[in-house]
């Protein structure tokens, strides 16, 4: 990933974190006006959009960290470097 590429990916992942926390907004909002059944569906979807919006945090630090070691000058590590065989 080059300079350039790694800007672009941090963007997509600062818009996605925000979508995702839209959604999550969203889903509670619903959770109050909705009871039994639907709320615990509502519950269930917003407890899944906090989970993959901090999944979308973390690989957005990853993907940060990998852009900085570039700036710096460090070599890319790659996933195979990390394997034990």
């Amino acid at each position: 990933m080059d300079r350039q590429s790694g800007s672009r990916a941090l963007d997509a992942l600062s818009d996605l974190v925000d979508l995702l926390r839209l959604a999550q907004s969203s889903t509670e909002r619903l959770a109050q006006e909705v009871s039994g059944v639907s709320y615990e569906h509502a519950g269930l979807i917003e407890r899944e959009l906090q989970r993959v919006r901090r999944s979308a945090e973390k690989l957005r630090s990853m993907v940060a960290e990998e852009s900085g070691s570039m700036e710096r000058g460090q070599p890319r590590r790659r996933a195979s470097d990390t394997r034990h065989n």
